[in-house]
């Protein structure tokens, strides 16, 4: 099977091979395609790069298949940067992006927690705006993954759980606005005897700068007095861009708009809109 996909530039349609794909429990990623016309010699992973650096490219492992089929996997062992991972059928020294077809995620669906030493990562695959197959890697030593977000009486409450990060008597979560030099709020948070966290923003403490202003807020857990700061965000399931996805609610506080929403890396951040004019 092919598919159309919109080009740029002077490309009006290509088509391409459709490639479905499966993530198991254990985080194995599998590309299976038709296998297109005049064959292909491979695929590969290769992550979108920064402006000016060099892409960094991954081989996909060969798997025996059907007939006029190509199936690939990523091993578990093999870790990916964290970012935007194009899947890219070789042939004759050329690379082409394949569309995606039908992705099986139910394994990452409500998963439990991964346990054990070592950073975790994380491989959700998606389809980009232009219908391409991308896998969006995270890589993250230590891991708070956010769960239910209560928005009322003009204060956020989060439910989390740590992953590998050791949460001691003193934590607290980190409310830090984005700029230079921009102010910092610390909250208390509540440990259950699950090990799960919970703590309340009230949001007015957001809005003290005079005169009010639009302000993004990021907000992180310190595990200990001491330790490091560890980004809260929410992986752990089957969606790859979560701004586009989750769209909460906005509460009003002292006129201004301030509502919850996880960024295009899927970290949880606070926004707050300056006043509307009238």
């Amino acid at each position: 099977m092919t598919a159309t996909a919109a080009g740029t530039g002077t490309e009006a349609f290509a088509a391409r091979p459709v490639a479905g794909c499966a993530v198991d429990a254990a985080g194995v990623l599998t590309v299976d395609m038709e296998l297109p016309a005049g064959g292909a010699a491979g695929a590969v992973l290769r992550l979108r790069p920064a402006a000016g650096a060099r892409a960094t490219v991954v081989a996909l492992e060969p798997l025996p298949g059907a007939p006029g089929r190509l199936r690939f996997r990523l091993p578990r062992e093999r870790v990916l940067a964290e970012g935007h991972w194009e899947v890219l059928l070789e042939d004759g020294g050329r690379r082409s992006p394949v569309a995606a077809g039908l992705r099986d995620l139910r394994a990452l669906v409500d998963r439990p927690l991964p346990a054990g030493p070592g950073p975790l990562a994380v491989r959700v695959p998606y389809a980009d705006g232009g219908g391409a197959l991308v896998v969006r890697a995270w890589l993250r030593e230590g891991h708070v993954e956010a769960g239910p977000l209560r928005l009322a009486d003009g204060a956020l409450t989060v439910w989390a759980r740590p992953v590998g990060v050791a949460v001691t008597a003193g934590a607290r979560v980190l409310l830090r606005r984005r700029g230079t030099g921009g102010p910092r709020h610390e909250v208390p948070v509540r440990v259950d005897a699950s090990g799960g966290l919970r703590w309340t923003v009230e949001l007015a403490r957001l809005l003290e700068e005079e005169p009010p202003r639009a302000a993004y807020w990021d907000l992180f857990l310190l595990p200990s007095p001491t330790a490091a700061p560890v980004r809260i965000s929410r992986l752990l399931d089957d969606v790859a861009e979560r701004k586009r996805v989750f769209v909460y609610p906005h509460t009003r506080v002292a006129g201004q708009r301030v509502f919850p929403y996880y960024t295009v890396d899927n970290d949880l951040s606070i926004e707050v809109n300056a006043p509307e004019a009238g």
